[in-house]
């Protein structure tokens, strides 16, 4: 059974109070750069929720009194704190995810410093970042703007090393017990106010992951390999323009015993959860590349063959539905493994 906590006394040292944060940040997720954070990358991709997907996940779902910025008598206003877990697709990794929204008063508040501890403690001492999306490094998340009427939704990451650098907080402890406290005693002359819960453990069984099928993100751009198929593979790229990404793939093959490369690609689209699907295509009527006399791009025919599904299966592994019935070469499924470690980008940097 969840336990839902109440607000606790103050706790937060004086040296702790003077911390300043940029402003809130804004934008969607972006599917290639989410290497920067405590979870593995594509463990929350598109957008962040705005509610649980299940009633049991919820760890807190407390209204809370706090001060507010404008008048000098510090007036007050209610605001509603959510809290709850969402599991990755990569087995044994969560995200805590935080909403706050305004729900009562008239003036603004501002959104708290945060800070947590491995355990059930009485004073967190490492700093906590509330992000909209994925980065990394101190005093870079939301303290400081606004808590917004309509709520908004941060992920939860904490400084691996506390504020007197005798403290670590490990990946691993994102999915054990773990204190959090909220505190607007930095922004208040008049009133303090501190908020603090301690947080149950990851549950898979309470805690589902963001979607039923795994989103198709930049981890998984690389070359892979299928048992049996030699000198033969598949190069991915999950690419990104703008808001959006595209994916280009290009299999190596052959076709009656002479080479052949096959590709597709996709428009800049949103990637949405489950298999992405492209057209095949074979190119003919061009020239070796050393031929300084190359035909122009009208004169190199792209023929569609036939089609390729690929779908996630984990961090090291596809699988590649195809439909080639239109050569003669049937429909069928490979699963393909990756070949190479992509230089500087793990699947999962904490693994």
């Amino acid at each position: 059974m969840r336990r839902f906590a109440l607000p606790a006394l103050p706790a937060l040292l004086a040296v702790l109070l003077a911390s300043t944060t940029a402003p809130a940040q804004t934008g969607e997720l972006n599917l290639l750069t989410d290497l920067g954070t405590p979870f593995p990358p594509g463990c929350l991709s598109i957008d962040l929720p705005e509610q649980p997907s299940d009633p049991d996940s919820v760890l807190v779902d407390n209204d809370i009194t706090v001060p507010t910025v404008v008048g000098s008598n510090q007036p007050t206003a209610d605001i509603n704190v959510k809290i709850w877990r969402v599991a990755c697709a990569d087995e044994g990794y969560s995200v805590v995810l935080v909403r706050l929204e305004q729900v009562s008063g008239s003036d603004l508040v501002v959104t708290p410093l945060v800070f947590a501890e491995a355990g059930d403690v009485f004073e967190p001492e490492h700093v906590a970042n509330l992000l909209t999306i994925p980065t990394g490094g101190d005093q870079v998340g939301a303290s400081g703007g606004i808590v917004a009427n309509v709520g908004t939704t941060y992920m939860l990451t904490v400084e691996p090393i506390n504020v007197f650098g005798d403290k670590t907080f490990l990946p691993q402890d994102y999915n054990e017990q773990f204190t959090v406290e909220f505190t607007w005693a930095a922004y208040s002359d008049l009133e303090s106010v501190d908020f603090d819960v301690v947080l149950d453990r990851f549950e898979p069984s309470l805690d589902p992951p963001q979607f039923d099928e795994p989103v198709l993100n930049g981890r998984f751009t690389g070359q892979w390999v299928a048992e049996g198929r030699e000198r033969q593979g598949l190069v991915l790229q999950v690419a990104e323009t703008g808001d959006a990404n595209f994916l280009f793939a290009i299999f190596f093959t052959y076709l009656d015993g002479a080479p052949l490369w096959v590709t597709g690609n996709t428009t800049a689209i949103q990637f949405q959860p489950g298999p992405i699907s492209v057209d095949a295509l074979r190119f003919d009527g061009g020239e070796f590349f050393a031929d300084p006399n190359q035909p122009p791009a009208s004169a190199i025919d792209a023929t569609t063959i036939g089609e390729f599904t690929i779908s996630v299966i984990d961090c090291n592994t596809i699988q590649l539905d195809y439909d080639f019935t239109d050569i003669g070469e049937g429909t069928g499924s490979l699963v393909l493994t990756r070949l190479v470690r992509v230089a500087g980008y793990d699947c999962n940097p904490w693994e």
